[in-house]
């Protein structure tokens, strides 16, 4: 068979597959000229099931990743300000088509995950829904951190009953001190007597209140590094709190909410092909 052959034989189904690009690129040119959202969607998943699974475009549009985000980003933030209004979205700064999305509007909130605008997926922080699950089974007045925080107070207790004893020990070491130089000045010893013994009893004593009094400035970053620990694990377990009662104000318990990000994909083209 001769080249031209050959291309002649092929002809038919090359100008086939062409036709069927052109018609695709014309229909989802229509849908986003008529804002047709669902129809978008239905477009972009046409023989790429694996789309709503967070892959890659149609090839055909592969490149135009970052400006079918942007189209279809703002129906689907109003979809989430109006049936997740707990939760906060912001443009991704390193990828295109995703948000990170956090729970709560407060100074400090938390990543609960990251959204693919394309798949309508939001993939979950894992381990801060399993804290969720844990504080939602605590009585009033417990978290998560309890032991934690309970251990610190301990450590703190004792810190500053060492720092609070300093005034005595520098009055004792003082008083040590005019002893040993009593001790020295007399001859015939203190009291009169010449007692070895009580020299270096006193020269023992003084070491040991000196090193002690060497150790205070550690103590004390010691003490304000168990402060501020302390104070994250209680702003953490207040934070957790918030985001608590955020899902229950809308939701039974955390299992139902999770469920419920797991169905987004479906409910939300449901909620365009009813609107």
């Amino acid at each position: 068979m001769t080249n031209q052959e050959t291309q002649t034989t092929l002809q038919p189904d090359l100008l086939n597959r062409i036709d069927n690009k052109t018609l695709y690129l014309g229909q989802l040119q229509l849908a986003i000229t008529k804002q047709h959202v669902a129809e978008v969607y239905e477009l972009l998943a046409t023989n790429n099931d694996s789309l709503s699974s967070g892959q890659q475009l149609p090839l055909i549009v592969s490149d135009l990743t970052a400006e079918l985000s942007d189209f279809l980003a703002p129906e689907l933030m109003h979809f989430f300000a109006e049936k997740l209004p707990f939760l906060s979205l912001t443009p991704s700064s390193t990828i295109s088509d995703t948000y990170d999305v956090f729970l709560g509007d407060w100074w400090h909130h938390r990543q609960l995950g990251t959204l693919n605008i394309l798949s309508i997926t939001l993939s979950l922080e894992k381990q801060m829904i399993t804290e969720l699950q844990a504080t939602e089974k605590l009585s009033e007045g417990q978290s998560i951190n309890e032991s934690k925080v309970q251990e610190i107070n301990e450590n703190i207790k004792g810190l500053k009953a060492f720092l609070a004893d300093n005034t005595k020990r520098t009055l004792e070491l003082q008083v040590v001190k005019d002893q040993l130089t009593e001790l020295s000045a007399n001859k015939s010893g203190l009291f009169n007597r010449n007692d070895k013994n009580t020299r270096e009893a006193l020269e023992k004593k003084r070491e040991l209140l000196e090193a002690t009094q060497k150790r205070i400035p550690e103590v004390e970053r010691k003490l304000v590094d168990q402060e501020n620990e302390l104070l994250a694990y209680e702003k953490d377990d207040a934070l957790r709190q918030l985001e608590l009662q955020a899902i229950l104000s809308q939701y039974s318990n955390v299992a139902a909410f999770v469920a419920a990000i797991s169905q987004l994909h479906d409910v939300y083209l449901d909620n365009l092909k009813k609107g």
